[in-house]
Protein backbone atom coordinates (compact mmCIF):
# COMPACT_ATOMS: atom_id res chain seq x y z
CA UNK A 1 0.00 0.00 0.00
CA UNK A 2 1.18 3.21 -0.57
CA UNK A 3 1.40 5.79 2.15
CA UNK A 4 -0.69 8.49 2.86
CA UNK A 5 0.94 11.08 4.26
CA UNK A 6 -0.58 12.30 7.85
CA UNK A 7 -2.57 15.59 7.17
CA UNK A 8 -5.57 17.06 9.01
CA UNK A 9 -6.77 17.52 5.40
CA UNK A 10 -6.89 19.39 2.33
CA UNK A 11 -6.94 23.08 4.21
CA UNK A 12 -4.99 22.23 6.73
CA UNK A 13 -7.66 21.70 9.90
CA UNK A 14 -9.84 18.49 10.06
CA UNK A 15 -13.65 18.70 9.07
CA UNK A 16 -16.29 20.04 11.29
CA UNK A 17 -19.74 18.74 12.19
CA UNK A 18 -21.70 21.55 11.04
CA UNK A 19 -24.50 20.74 13.50
CA UNK A 20 -22.16 20.09 16.12
CA UNK A 21 -18.87 21.52 15.92
CA UNK A 22 -17.26 18.23 16.34
CA UNK A 23 -13.92 17.63 15.02
CA UNK A 24 -14.27 15.02 12.67
CA UNK A 25 -10.94 12.70 13.86
CA UNK A 26 -7.79 12.78 11.77
CA UNK A 27 -5.48 11.37 13.76
CA UNK A 28 -4.13 10.07 17.12
CA UNK A 29 -7.40 11.03 19.36
CA UNK A 30 -7.56 9.85 22.95
CA UNK A 31 -10.46 9.18 24.77
CA UNK A 32 -11.73 10.42 28.18
CA UNK A 33 -13.22 7.98 30.74
CA UNK A 34 -16.14 10.03 30.97
CA UNK A 35 -16.83 9.22 27.05
CA UNK A 36 -15.21 5.65 27.48
CA UNK A 37 -18.08 5.33 30.64
CA UNK A 38 -20.57 6.92 28.46
CA UNK A 39 -20.05 4.46 25.47
CA UNK A 40 -19.33 1.59 27.50
CA UNK A 41 -22.84 1.94 28.92
CA UNK A 42 -24.45 2.66 25.62
CA UNK A 43 -23.32 -0.50 23.95
CA UNK A 44 -24.57 -2.04 26.72
CA UNK A 45 -28.05 -1.25 27.03
CA UNK A 46 -29.25 1.95 25.53
CA UNK A 47 -28.64 0.60 21.42
CA UNK A 48 -31.34 -1.47 22.01
CA UNK A 49 -34.03 1.17 22.98
CA UNK A 50 -36.87 1.37 20.76
CA UNK A 51 -36.90 5.27 21.20
CA UNK A 52 -32.60 6.17 21.52
CA UNK A 53 -32.74 3.91 17.59
CA UNK A 54 -35.79 6.54 16.88
CA UNK A 55 -33.15 9.05 18.02
CA UNK A 56 -30.02 7.86 16.76
CA UNK A 57 -32.01 7.73 13.19
CA UNK A 58 -32.50 11.66 13.36
CA UNK A 59 -29.01 12.57 14.50
CA UNK A 60 -27.84 9.90 11.54
CA UNK A 61 -25.69 7.68 14.50
CA UNK A 62 -23.60 9.70 16.55
CA UNK A 63 -21.16 12.68 16.00
CA UNK A 64 -18.12 12.01 13.94
CA UNK A 65 -15.65 11.70 17.15
CA UNK A 66 -17.84 9.48 18.98
CA UNK A 67 -18.63 7.55 15.87
CA UNK A 68 -15.27 5.95 15.49
CA UNK A 69 -15.28 6.38 19.55
CA UNK A 70 -18.09 3.72 19.74
CA UNK A 71 -16.56 1.33 17.59
CA UNK A 72 -13.06 1.80 19.44
CA UNK A 73 -15.00 1.05 22.42
CA UNK A 74 -16.32 -2.17 21.10
CA UNK A 75 -14.22 -3.36 19.28
CA UNK A 76 -11.61 -3.10 21.97
CA UNK A 77 -13.43 -3.92 25.18
CA UNK A 78 -15.36 -6.76 24.43
CA UNK A 79 -13.62 -9.26 24.37
CA UNK A 80 -16.20 -12.43 24.34
CA UNK A 81 -18.66 -13.19 21.63
CA UNK A 82 -20.09 -15.04 18.97
CA UNK A 83 -18.87 -15.97 15.86
CA UNK A 84 -15.44 -17.16 14.48
CA UNK A 85 -13.77 -14.28 15.78
CA UNK A 86 -15.29 -14.63 18.95
CA UNK A 87 -14.59 -11.20 20.18
CA UNK A 88 -13.00 -8.09 19.88
CA UNK A 89 -15.71 -6.99 16.90
CA UNK A 90 -18.29 -4.54 15.77
CA UNK A 91 -21.50 -5.93 16.59
CA UNK A 92 -23.87 -3.31 17.87
CA UNK A 93 -22.36 -0.53 15.73
CA UNK A 94 -23.32 -2.62 12.68
CA UNK A 95 -26.17 -2.89 13.87
CA UNK A 96 -27.06 0.58 14.06
CA UNK A 97 -24.94 1.61 10.94
CA UNK A 98 -26.87 -1.07 8.78
CA UNK A 99 -30.05 0.33 9.65
CA UNK A 100 -28.69 4.04 8.98
CA UNK A 101 -27.32 3.00 5.84
CA UNK A 102 -30.86 2.00 4.42
CA UNK A 103 -32.30 5.50 5.53
CA UNK A 104 -29.79 7.37 3.87
CA UNK A 105 -29.95 5.42 0.94
CA UNK A 106 -33.72 5.40 0.77
CA UNK A 107 -33.77 9.04 1.36
CA UNK A 108 -31.23 9.76 -1.44
CA UNK A 109 -33.23 7.44 -4.37
CA UNK A 110 -36.42 9.07 -2.97
CA UNK A 111 -38.24 12.22 -4.92
CA UNK A 112 -39.44 15.41 -2.26
CA UNK A 113 -42.44 15.48 -1.72
CA UNK A 114 -45.12 16.71 1.32
CA UNK A 115 -44.20 13.94 3.68
CA UNK A 116 -40.29 14.21 3.20
CA UNK A 117 -37.78 16.40 3.22
CA UNK A 118 -35.57 17.08 -0.13
CA UNK A 119 -33.02 14.26 -1.24
CA UNK A 120 -29.92 16.40 -0.28
CA UNK A 121 -31.35 16.87 3.52
CA UNK A 122 -31.09 13.33 4.64
CA UNK A 123 -27.49 13.85 4.57
CA UNK A 124 -28.20 16.59 7.28
CA UNK A 125 -28.61 15.11 11.17
CA UNK A 126 -31.53 16.45 12.84
CA UNK A 127 -30.13 16.99 16.76
CA UNK A 128 -27.39 16.47 18.57
CA UNK A 129 -25.00 13.33 19.33
CA UNK A 130 -26.37 11.51 22.04
CA UNK A 131 -22.41 11.17 24.17
CA UNK A 132 -22.22 14.70 23.49
CA UNK A 133 -25.11 15.19 25.28
CA UNK A 134 -24.08 13.10 28.10
CA UNK A 135 -20.76 14.01 28.34
CA UNK A 136 -21.14 18.37 27.95
CA UNK A 137 -20.53 18.38 31.91
CA UNK A 138 -17.23 17.81 31.37
CA UNK A 139 -14.94 14.88 33.01
CA UNK A 140 -16.41 13.72 36.14
CA UNK A 141 -13.80 14.30 39.09
CA UNK A 142 -12.54 11.03 40.37
CA UNK A 143 -13.92 8.81 38.37
CA UNK A 144 -13.22 5.24 38.73
CA UNK A 145 -16.26 3.01 38.56
CA UNK A 146 -18.53 2.69 35.47
CA UNK A 147 -21.25 0.09 34.32
CA UNK A 148 -21.45 -3.11 36.24
CA UNK A 149 -19.05 -1.52 38.84
CA UNK A 150 -16.24 -1.60 35.54
CA UNK A 151 -13.05 0.02 36.13
CA UNK A 152 -13.51 2.76 33.76
CA UNK A 153 -9.58 3.80 33.86
CA UNK A 154 -8.55 0.51 33.00
CA UNK A 155 -11.44 0.56 30.00
CA UNK A 156 -9.98 3.83 29.07
CA UNK A 157 -6.20 3.06 28.91
CA UNK A 158 -7.27 -0.54 26.77
CA UNK A 159 -9.32 1.26 24.55
CA UNK A 160 -6.68 4.37 23.79
CA UNK A 161 -4.04 1.41 23.05
CA UNK A 162 -5.93 0.80 19.91
CA UNK A 163 -4.66 -2.94 19.52
CA UNK A 164 -7.61 -4.40 17.79
CA UNK A 165 -9.46 -1.90 15.71
CA UNK A 166 -5.86 -1.07 14.46
CA UNK A 167 -5.76 -4.32 13.01
CA UNK A 168 -8.97 -4.67 11.68
CA UNK A 169 -8.18 -1.50 9.67
CA UNK A 170 -4.73 -2.50 8.29
CA UNK A 171 -6.19 -6.46 7.40
CA UNK A 172 -9.32 -4.72 5.45
CA UNK A 173 -6.82 -2.10 3.76
CA UNK A 174 -6.43 -3.46 0.84
CA UNK A 175 -9.82 -3.81 0.15
CA UNK A 176 -11.35 0.21 2.11
CA UNK A 177 -8.27 1.79 0.82
CA UNK A 178 -9.86 2.34 -3.20
CA UNK A 179 -13.15 3.61 -1.55
CA UNK A 180 -12.12 6.22 0.91
CA UNK A 181 -14.19 9.72 0.06
CA UNK A 182 -11.55 12.10 -2.20
CA UNK A 183 -12.07 15.31 -0.42
CA UNK A 184 -11.08 13.07 2.71
CA UNK A 185 -8.12 11.81 1.32
CA UNK A 186 -5.00 13.98 1.16
CA UNK A 187 -2.87 11.22 -1.07
CA UNK A 188 -5.40 12.96 -3.98
CA UNK A 189 -5.31 15.81 -5.56
CA UNK A 190 -8.08 18.39 -4.11
CA UNK A 191 -11.31 18.13 -6.84
CA UNK A 192 -10.29 14.55 -8.20
CA UNK A 193 -12.06 11.25 -7.70
CA UNK A 194 -14.73 9.56 -7.98
CA UNK A 195 -17.62 11.74 -6.53
CA UNK A 196 -19.91 8.45 -5.94
CA UNK A 197 -16.77 7.54 -3.14
CA UNK A 198 -17.78 10.70 -1.00
CA UNK A 199 -18.29 11.03 2.69
CA UNK A 200 -21.67 12.38 3.68
CA UNK A 201 -20.05 15.47 4.89
CA UNK A 202 -18.64 16.28 1.71
CA UNK A 203 -21.91 15.10 -0.61
CA UNK A 204 -23.79 17.32 1.52
CA UNK A 205 -21.34 20.05 0.33
CA UNK A 206 -22.38 19.78 -3.17
CA UNK A 207 -26.00 20.89 -2.10
CA UNK A 208 -27.94 20.49 -4.80
CA UNK A 209 -26.59 16.85 -5.29
CA UNK A 210 -27.65 16.08 -8.85
CA UNK A 211 -30.18 12.89 -9.15
CA UNK A 212 -27.50 10.81 -10.95
CA UNK A 213 -25.16 11.13 -8.08
CA UNK A 214 -27.41 10.62 -5.74
CA UNK A 215 -28.16 7.55 -7.11
CA UNK A 216 -24.43 6.57 -7.53
CA UNK A 217 -24.01 6.85 -4.28
CA UNK A 218 -27.06 5.13 -3.12
CA UNK A 219 -26.26 1.95 -5.07
CA UNK A 220 -22.94 2.27 -3.05
CA UNK A 221 -24.42 2.41 0.31
CA UNK A 222 -26.62 -0.41 -0.61
CA UNK A 223 -23.96 -2.69 -1.43
CA UNK A 224 -21.94 -1.72 1.96
CA UNK A 225 -25.42 -2.50 3.74
CA UNK A 226 -25.08 -6.03 2.33
CA UNK A 227 -21.98 -6.35 3.08
CA UNK A 228 -22.34 -5.28 6.68
CA UNK A 229 -25.57 -7.17 7.11
CA UNK A 230 -23.57 -10.24 6.40
CA UNK A 231 -20.79 -8.90 8.59
CA UNK A 232 -23.54 -8.54 11.60
CA UNK A 233 -25.13 -12.57 10.92
CA UNK A 234 -21.57 -13.86 11.30
CA UNK A 235 -21.49 -12.64 14.94
CA UNK A 236 -23.97 -14.62 15.76
CA UNK A 237 -24.17 -18.59 16.81
CA UNK A 238 -25.87 -19.39 13.73
CA UNK A 239 -24.20 -16.93 10.99
CA UNK A 240 -21.32 -18.07 8.14
CA UNK A 241 -18.19 -16.80 8.23
CA UNK A 242 -17.39 -13.07 7.05
CA UNK A 243 -14.66 -12.75 4.45
CA UNK A 244 -12.48 -9.92 3.79
CA UNK A 245 -15.56 -7.90 2.01
CA UNK A 246 -17.86 -8.05 4.65
CA UNK A 247 -14.71 -7.56 7.35
CA UNK A 248 -14.41 -4.04 5.77
CA UNK A 249 -18.00 -3.49 5.81
CA UNK A 250 -18.03 -1.63 9.12
CA UNK A 251 -15.22 0.51 8.17
CA UNK A 252 -16.46 1.69 4.93
CA UNK A 253 -20.26 2.31 6.90
CA UNK A 254 -18.54 4.80 9.39
CA UNK A 255 -16.11 6.13 7.18
CA UNK A 256 -19.03 7.83 4.64
CA UNK A 257 -21.14 8.86 7.98
CA UNK A 258 -17.85 9.57 10.19
CA UNK A 259 -14.81 10.76 7.15
CA UNK A 260 -11.84 8.76 6.82
CA UNK A 261 -9.22 10.17 8.63
CA UNK A 262 -9.01 7.45 11.26
CA UNK A 263 -8.88 4.30 9.35
CA UNK A 264 -6.13 6.28 6.83
CA UNK A 265 -4.57 7.53 9.71
CA UNK A 266 -4.41 3.52 11.20
CA UNK A 267 -3.61 1.99 8.24
CA UNK A 268 -1.00 4.27 7.55
CA UNK A 269 1.56 4.04 10.80
CA UNK A 270 -0.09 1.60 13.51
CA UNK A 271 2.81 1.89 15.49
CA UNK A 272 1.89 5.23 16.58
CA UNK A 273 -1.69 5.24 16.11
CA UNK A 274 -3.36 6.12 19.49
CA UNK A 275 -0.37 4.49 20.92
CA UNK A 276 -0.13 3.50 24.95
CA UNK A 277 2.96 2.22 27.09
CA UNK A 278 2.43 -1.64 27.25
CA UNK A 279 2.24 -1.42 31.05
CA UNK A 280 -1.58 0.41 30.37
CA UNK A 281 -2.83 -2.29 28.83
CA UNK A 282 -5.61 -4.40 30.86
CA UNK A 283 -8.30 -7.03 30.30
CA UNK A 284 -10.97 -5.38 29.46
CA UNK A 285 -13.51 -7.36 29.80
CA UNK A 286 -17.26 -7.81 29.39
Amino acid sequence: MAGTPHAPGRSGVPLRDRLTGVLVPVGPLQLSAEEVRQLWSFIHGDIMHGSIRRLLRSSLGLCPRHTWAYAVVEIELWQAGAGTRGGHQPFDVSILYEDLLGHIAEGLDRGTSLLHRHPDQVLVPVGPCRVCLDTSSGELSGLRMGYANSNTEALTAEANALIHTTTWCFETVGIWRDRVCPECDPAVPHGTGDPALLCRYHLARRHPVHQRLRTEVAARLGDVRSRLRHLTISMTDQGAPAGVAENTSWVEALGFFAGWGLPLYLATDPQEAWAAPASQHTDGGD
